[in-house]
């Protein structure tokens, strides 16, 4: 992570040195807990407004030292999951700090990106870009190979205006807030005629079925059968979702409740993972799951697993209703093989911290809310979260 925070998010720090956009948002909340990047990623939103061309389009690289494509652009210098950077970074960081300066600062760019978007679409649907970089397939690492590009390309659209309508509900631009919300109708209706089918999503990818359970596509009747396609798929392959798709791997399966399958997942060395990147000797974050020779050996793409160690497993959580952490949700994850876990952020207000333990047949649990803020505290199991002050409160379960 530090090798790749020098003046711009960059892929790796030894070969191409650029600043490829979709890292800003897939691990901007797992690079956000452990460093305070409020000045860095104010400076990079300036590059991508910067890099901004009078379509709307933004280039997957900022600043673009240069064009893939050329003029046009080729799949490598326009790809939605990437441009998305400049809706969802400004977003991420009002979750985290409570200041709306970057959404007020970029709301015209980000509506034009957001608007940019709309006109590659047929039929509500966006079919073009890179899709799930370098996710496991029959062929050697890449674009996407088990997920079709439709479905992350017009997944991230949806994201990006569902961001639009709740950042123009929070400038007071009604009329652009009620416009967001009917498009955003409007887009979901599409994607899940497109894409739902009897067992879950398009292929059954793991990058399939996890995108539109986080972003709240999958109808809720169909949502339980859709976690269960996902674990069914993690049990049986280890991970397959690649670059975009890891992230919302993550995220669909511990807001299912599935920590437990994170766990598993990553605590092993025989199929594609950390574990296996450790036992191939890599000392670094790899670019590639197997961590190839043929791949970057320092790479950044694949680091979103710290989000879940903090947001999940030590459970402290941005409250989008009370952002900056004034409150804080937290809701620790109890998985088996695990003993304790101990964790802490630096929010705007001072250190909040969440740490549990085993103790024979309970486990104990420590947590810590900085003054003139509150907690929503949900510990396993509990049917409705407890509103706790500022303090150090010990409970056991």
């Amino acid at each position: 992570q530090r090798s790749n925070m020098v003046s711009v998010l960059t892929d790796c720090p030894h070969r191409e040195k650029l600043g490829w956009l979709e890292q800003y948002h897939l691990n901007g909340p797992a690079l956000r807990y452990e460093f305070d990047l409020t000045t860095l990623f104010a400076k990079t939103m300036g590059d991508m407004t910067d890099s901004q061309l009078a379509s709307g389009l933004v280039p997957s690289i900022a600043p673009e030292y240069v064009q893939f494509g050329g003029e046009t652009r080729n799949a490598f210098g326009d790809s939605p999951e990437w441009g998305s950077a400049l809706v969802l970074v400004p977003w991420q960081q009002y979750l985290f700090s409570g200041d709306l300066a970057l959404i007020r600062r970029y709301y015209d760019a980000m509506a034009r990106y957001t608007a940019y978007l709309g006109s590659r679409a047929k039929d509500s649907i966006v079919d073009y870009g890179l899709g799930d970089w370098y996710d496991i397939g029959p062929r050697g690492p890449g674009e996407s190979q088990l997920t079709p590009k439709a479905l992350t390309a017009t997944a991230i659209w949806y994201e990006d205006i569902t961001v639009m309508a709740q950042a123009a509900r929070l400038l007071d631009k009604t009329a652009d807030a009620e416009r967001y919300e009917a498009l955003a109708t409007t887009v979901a209706r599409a994607f899940n005629a497109r894409f739902l089918g009897e067992k879950g999503y398009a292929t059954g990818s793991q990058t399939a079925n996890a995108m539109p359970l986080v972003l709240g596509l999958v109808p809720a009747d169909r949502r339980a059968g859709v976690v269960e396609a996902l674990v069914a798929d993690v049990r049986a392959k280890g991970i397959t979702a690649g670059d975009v798709g890891y992230r919302y791997l993550l995220r669909a399966l511990a807001d299912a409740g599935r920590s437990d399958v994170v766990f598993t997942l990553n605590n092993q060395s025989d199929k594609p993972g950390y574990g296996f990147q450790l036992k191939r000797g890599a000392t670094a974050l790899t670019e590639a799951w197997d961590a190839g020779e043929g791949s970057s050996q320092n790479h950044f793409m694949l680091g979103q697993i710290n989000e879940w160690f903090y947001h999940d497993l030590a459970g402290i959580q941005p409250d989008p209703a009370r952002p900056g952490f004034q409150r804080t949700i937290i809701r620790p994850a109890v998985v088996d093989g695990l003993d304790w876990v101990k964790a802490w952020h630096d929010t705007p207000y001072g250190r909040v911290a969440s740490s549990w333990r085993r103790d024979g047949t309970a486990t104990s649990f420590e947590i810590t809310v900085p003054g003139n803020t509150t907690a929503l505290l949900w510990l396993p199991g509990a049917s409705a979260g407890q509103e706790v002050g500022p303090g150090t409160h010990r409970l056991r379960r």
